[in-house]
């Protein structure tokens, strides 16, 4: 791998990484009275959907020029994409909002990866990952809010 795709693969993974250890960090800070809240839901699988999602941003990241794997890691992440969207909903219309978004464009960004077998352009498609980086950012910042009391 030439060093400045290197270089700009360790960037992108550190991006993605920084929202999941944060998200990580609200969630076991969250508190719960026995209602619907952001900590139960947490506590009933978000977290680890939250930190799954947060793993296959890395991987569509990192998903691109002519790897072999990039068709498999791709199906893997549109796998978790449903598996997610079968949990239950984050009980916070704004948080559910980015959530949901997240969800819908690694899924057309992961969609694309497992068609776009070319040697020369494979793999994902940065302008679609940013745009799920960027909600997924939202949604740790709302989940962050939320554990502050902020409405």
């Amino acid at each position: 791998m030439p060093l400045q795709q290197h270089q700009r693969s360790l960037r992108r993974g550190a991006f993605a990484l920084l929202p999941a250890v944060l998200l990580a960090t609200v969630l076991a800070a969250c508190s719960s009275d026995g209602v619907d809240t952001t900590a139960s839901w947490s506590k009933d699988g978000g977290k680890e959907q939250t930190r799954v999602i947060g793993e296959d941003l890395k991987v569509l990241l990192n998903a691109n020029g002519t790897s072999a794997d990039n068709t498999r890691h791709c199906q893997q992440v549109l796998d978790d994409i449903k598996k997610a969207r079968d949990h239950r909903a984050i009980p916070d219309a704004t948080a559910q909002t980015y959530w949901q978004q997240a969800l819908d464009q690694m899924e057309t960004a992961a969609t694309n990866c497992t068609r776009n077998t070319d040697a020369l352009t494979g793999g994902a498609k940065l302008s679609e990952v940013i745009p799920a980086q960027e909600s997924y950012h939202l949604l740790v910042g709302r989940i962050a809010d939320l554990a502050d009391g902020k409405p």
